[in-house]
C-alpha cells in the first residue's frame, strides 16, 4: 500500500513538473493557470528530487521517470541551482554591476543621521564584494540613495522620483523611463559611457504582487478549517492573478524598447517573476542570464515568506561575457543583492 502511494506521489510530481515546464510558453493574459505552477517550480524540483532518492534507494523503475523529467528540462533548473565552481579571470576593464530591492530596508521614518549610518554599514557589507561600478536599487527613499551614492563616492545618478534609481562611477549621457502605463512601479533606463564605449542599463522594477503580508499570515497563522485563511488564500491568488497579466503587457513593453535600442545592453532588476514565467523568459530572450552562466548554489533572491523564490536578476547583452555572479545574503531588506561582473 506504502508503495502504491509513493508511485501516486511520483506521477502528481512529474505531471506537475512537466506542467511548470508549459509556463513560460504561454502568456499568462490568455491561460494564467499555469503561472501558479511556474511559481511553485522550486518546491516542485524538490519534490522530485526527494522522490527520485527515495527510488533509487529501492531500486525501483520510478527513479528514471523523475531523472527523465528533471533532464527533459534541465535548462529550468539551472535557473534555480547555479553550477559553475571555475573562478575565471577577471580583467582589468571588467565591470561591476549590483541591483537591489531595498523593500523593508526602512524602519518607519529616519532621520539624515539614522540614513547615515545605515548607509556606511550597507556600504560596508557590500563593498566585501567588490564595489559595484554599477549600482541599480528598487523601491529606495530618497532620501538615503543620495546619501549612499555620497558614502560610497557615485558621482552620477538617475531617477524619476519613483524609488527606482540608478548609481553609477561612469559618466551618463542620457536617460528615461519605459513607458508603462499600468503600475504602481517603475522602470529606467540610462546610457553609461565607458571611455569610449556606451551602452544602455535597465533598471527593471516590474508590477509587484502585493501579497507578502497576507502569505505571512497564512503561513504563520493559517488554520485550513478556517474560513477567515481560505479567505486571505483566495486574495492572494487574485492579486498574483492581477499582478500577472500587468507583468505580462510590462514584460512586452520592455521587450519593444530592448529591441529599439543601438547600444549593448544590461537588464537589471526585480522582475517579481521566477525563471519559469513568461515574464523572465519574454525579457531574458538574447540575453546571458548572470547567474545560470556563473552562479553557484541556490540563486534565491527574496527573502521573504515563501522560500526559494528567484526573482531579482542581472541579463547581460551578448556583447559582454560574464566572469561571476553571486547573490549577497544579508538582513537589510527582504530581497538579496545580485552583484555581477561582465566585461567592459
Amino acid at each position: 500500500l506504502l508503495n502504491y502511494i509513493f508511485q501516486i506521489f511520483s506521477a502528481i510530481a512529474i505531471l506537475l513538473c512537466f506542467l511548470a515546464y508549459l509556463a513560460p510558453e504561454i502568456n499568462p493574459s490568455y491561460f494564467r493557470g499555469l503561472v501558479f505552477l511556474g511559481t511553485a517550480f522550486p518546491w516542485i524540483l524538490l519534490a522530485n528530487v526527494a522522490l527520485l532518492i527515495f527510488w533509487a534507494w529501492h531500486l525501483n523503475r520510478f527513479a528514471l521517470y523523475h531523472i527523465g523529467i528533471l533532464a527533459i528540462g534541465w535548462q529550468y533548473v539551472t535557473g534555480f541551482i547555479g553550477l559553475d565552481v571555475g573562478k575565471d579571470p577577471i580583467p582589468s576593464d571588467a565591470i561591476r554591476i549590483a541591483t537591489h530591492n531595498m523593500g523593508h530596508m526602512w524602519k518607519g521614518k529616519m532621520t539624515d543621521e539614522q540614513y547615515t549610518v545605515l548607509a556606511k554599514e550597507y556600504a560596508a557589507d557590500l563593498e566585501k564584494h567588490g564595489k559595484p561600478d554599477i549600482l541599480c536599487t528598487q523601491e529606495t527613499r530618497s532620501r538615503f540613495y543620495k546619501i549612499l551614492a555620497r558614502e560610497m563616492g557615485y558621482p552620477y545618478n538617475f531617477n524619476l522620483k519613483k524609488g527606482t534609481v540608478i548609481l553609477s562611477k561612469f559618466p551618463l549621457s542620457s536617460g528615461g523611463e519605459v513607458p508603462f502605463e499600468d503600475t504602481q512601479n517603475s522602470s529606467l533606463w540610462v546610457d553609461v559611457k565607458v571611455g569610449s564605449k556606451k551602452f544602455r542599463v535597465y533598471n527593471v522594477h516590474l508590477q509587484s504582487n502585493r501579497v507578502t503580508t497576507v502569505t505571512q499570515k497564512v503561513m504563520e497563522d493559517g488554520d485550513l478549517n478556517d474560513q477567515e485563511t481560505w479567505s486571505d488564500i483566495k486574495k492572494v491568488v487574485k492579486k498574483v492573478d492581477n499582478a500577472t497579466r500587468v507583468r505580462a503587457e510590462q514584460a512586452q513593453q520592455l521587450r519593444a524598447h530592448m529591441e529599439a535600442c543601438k547600444v549593448p545592453l544590461v537588464v537589471c532588476g526585480d522582475f517579481n517573476d521566477t525563471p519559469n514565467s513568461y515574464v523572465y523568459k519574454t525579457i531574458s530572450s538574447g540575453m546571458t542570464d548572470t547567474f545560470r552562466e556563473k552562479g553557484l548554489g541556490f540563486g534565491t533572491t527574496f527573502a521573504g515568506a515563501l522560500p526559494f523564490l528567484r526573482i531579482d536578476y542581472i541579463l547581460a547583452g551578448p556583447n559582454f561575457p560574464v566572469y561571476s555572479c553571486i547573490v549577497a545574503k544579508g538582513n537589510y531588506s527582504d530581497h538579496y543583492p545580485v552583484i555581477a561582473v561582465i566585461g567592459g
